[in-house]
């Protein structure tokens, strides 16, 4: 079996960690037999965050994967503007509570105002793992998203090329010089004058989900710099955009044919109970 650790990990390991042939110290160039047992201690790591005690709503977790359903407002690492009260600070508070020494590996990363599944690796062998299953397609994130209006048709394919209009922009757009960006989506349910759908992401641009349903003339609710020309969003009350992570399917080193869902918040679900009620 193939694990395919890098040469710098290996190199890694060799000078700080520690590799063993049936419980024993072994070299690398030690022959092996069918039924020996190879064990790799890799090298202990410093939690690289800054401990800060917040609301972590843990949804899986082993030696090898942490797993959250992110709450709204929280940005995923420190920036200029958030530098203790990101998810990274909650993380490195949690694994320095029950004695974990990693640093802190994102697998996938969300939007400040988007909730749900956000995973975290707990060693550079499993996160380099997860990101070649990435590349390979082999990772499957799928995202619930309450839009405006109802979509032109019950599923579907956008591919259409996002890019910045202008250097430094937050914002991204449909452009014809963009990078290659395709979204599928499915319509799950249609209420007055909205649309739950299931989005799935062929490739991975920023804000591509929320550019992409712009585009189409069906904006995220409640979303602060997607909105299109959507002006009364009084009746929704969201106090953040409608973007939830529902799921990620994935394999670990160890464990093949993961699967993980995060529930609505409380507030995603009062909107889905609204629009329900107002059909």
């Amino acid at each position: 079996m193939r694990y395919s650790y890098s040469s710098r990990l290996i190199r890694e390991i060799k000078r700080i960690g520690k590799i063993s042939l049936n419980h024993k110290e072994c070299f690398l160039g030690q022959q092996i037999k069918p039924g020996d047992i190879i064990e790799i201690k890799m090298p202990r790591e410093e939690i690289d965050g800054e401990p800060v005690l917040g609301n972590l709503s843990v949804v899986y977790e082993d030696e090898e994967l942490l797993v959250i359903n992110k709450p709204p407002f929280c940005v995923t690492h420190p920036t200029k503007s958030h530098q203790l009260d990101t998810l990274a600070n909650y993380v490195s508070y949690y694994w320095r509570d029950r004695g974990i020494s990693a640093k802190i590996r994102f697998v996938n990363r969300l939007d400040r105002d988007t909730t749900g599944i956000v995973a975290i690796a707990k060693n550079k062998y499993v996160h380099h793992y997860v990101q070649k299953e990435v590349n390979a397609g082999k990772v499957r994130k799928v995202y619930h998203a309450f839009v405006h209006g109802k979509l032109p048709h019950a599923e579907g394919v956008i591919n259409l090329p996002i890019g910045q209009p202008y250097h430094d922009s937050i914002h991204r757009v449909v452009m014809v010089d963009g990078k290659p960006s395709v979204t599928h989506y499915k319509v799950l349910e249609e209420f007055k004058d909205a649309s739950l759908i299931e989005l799935i992401l062929e490739t991975g641009r920023t804000h591509q989900i929320r550019v992409h349903l712009k585009h189409l003339g069906n904006p995220i609710i409640g979303d602060p710099l997607y909105h299109g020309d959507v002006i009364d969003e009084g009746h929704f009350e969201m106090s953040h955009q409608a973007l939830h992570a529902q799921s990620l399917e994935l394999s670990l080193p160890k464990t093949k044919g993961l699967c993980f869902q995060a529930e609505y918040n409380d507030e995603l679900k009062k909107l889905h109970q609204r629009l329900i009620d107002n059909k």
